[in-house]
């Protein structure tokens, strides 16, 4: 018995998806890092988004990286980090900001980074995942892993997701990435 064209179309179109997110993760340059932002609602708010880090280490053969954030849970603040090979099939991605080059000789250095806070996020003042990638930024400017001004860069993103967002909650595939205009 043939299966109903709707099924079989429905199908393809999960298909191509994940070819497309999978030519999206092998395009993106090896040893980038990037701020990557979701949507938090539907329709999405105008700034208003999940905030986290990306590395991406791979190459076309070995695609992926780690994603680092700090999420709200139970009325706490905890860090979230993993390796992921799966970045652009997220739920809620809205897009990837690329703010900087990190060499491989220098990964190690930029995860104790991103790890820095983990055991203090709680005592953080105000702490958001927002306000938690712009502690961790200073670190990286002070360090010279990113070489941007702050605030022109939070503005940057802003504006890339507010661009990016209605297309997000649409689930638009692939999620576009982005190198940012004042980070280099």
């Amino acid at each position: 018995m043939a299966e109903p064209t709707s099924r079989t179309e429905a199908r393809q179109k999960a298909a191509d998806i994940k070819k497309k997110q999978s030519e999206s993760l092998a395009g993106l340059p090896p040893n980038t890092l990037h701020i990557s932002l979701y949507i938090r609602s539907d329709p999405p708010l105008p700034n208003d988004f999940h905030w986290a880090f990306y590395l991406h280490k791979g190459t076309r053969s070995t695609p992926g990286g780690t994603k680092y954030h700090a999420r709200g849970i139970g009325g706490r603040w905890i860090a979230g980090h993993e390796t992921t090979t799966g970045i652009f099939t997220e739920n809620f991605l809205c897009v990837i900001i690329q703010i900087a080059m990190i060499p491989p000789s220098a990964h190690e250095r930029v995860d104790e980074i991103m790890r820095s806070y983990d055991e203090s996020l709680n005592s953080i003042p105000g702490i958001t995942c927002r306000l938690w990638i712009l502690t961790v930024l200073r670190k990286l400017v002070d360090e010279g892993f990113v070489n941007c001004d702050i605030g022109g860069l939070e503005k940057d993103c802003f504006e890339f997701g507010n661009q990016h967002s209605a297309t997000a909650s649409v689930n638009e595939q692939p999620r576009p990435v982005v190198k940012s205009r004042v980070s280099s």
